[in-house]
């Protein structure tokens, strides 16, 4: 699986869109972005290129103009960063940042509605506390 830990928060912006989209051309990047940014063409067009370097995009350049796929899948990309965030928090606050992405993000009832029944089911084999992991030794 490919590392996403050095993608920054304006390459996620482009994969977003070409993940959307399921394929794209800078032009089509570009007109997404000027309407939500202020970001230049030049800068999109180096964000594409910087995607493509690190292997996140690959362009089929048997078309013009260029055509650019994602090379990992945006669900595997969210898990990888979500678990990458949450492995650097303290165990006893994990629970608290889930509280926080909850009351601070726009949830559909359907998700709601899963989420409820996921926490149903990990509530019967949850411990009653969580320890703190912080100081712990790592092997």
């Amino acid at each position: 699986m490919k590392e996403i830990e050095n993608m920054t928060r304006a390459e996620w912006q482009v994969m977003r869109i070409i993940w959307t989209l399921g394929e794209a051309t800078s032009k089509q990047v570009i007109e997404v972005l000027e309407r939500k940014t202020d970001w230049k063409q030049a800068t999109i067009k180096t964000l594409i290129i910087r995607l493509q370097k690190k292997n996140f995009l690959k362009a089929d350049e048997s078309k013009r103009p260029y055509v650019y796929h994602p090379q990992i899948a945006e669900d595997d990309a969210i898990h990888q960063s979500v678990n990458n965030m949450f492995d650097s928090l303290c165990c006893m606050r994990k629970g608290k940042a889930i509280e926080d992405l909850v009351k601070n993000s726009d949830i559909s009832k359907g998700d709601i509605q899963d989420l409820i029944s996921l926490l149903v089911d990990k509530k019967k084999t949850a411990p009653e506390n969580v320890e703190c992991d912080c100081l712990e030794a790592t092997a």
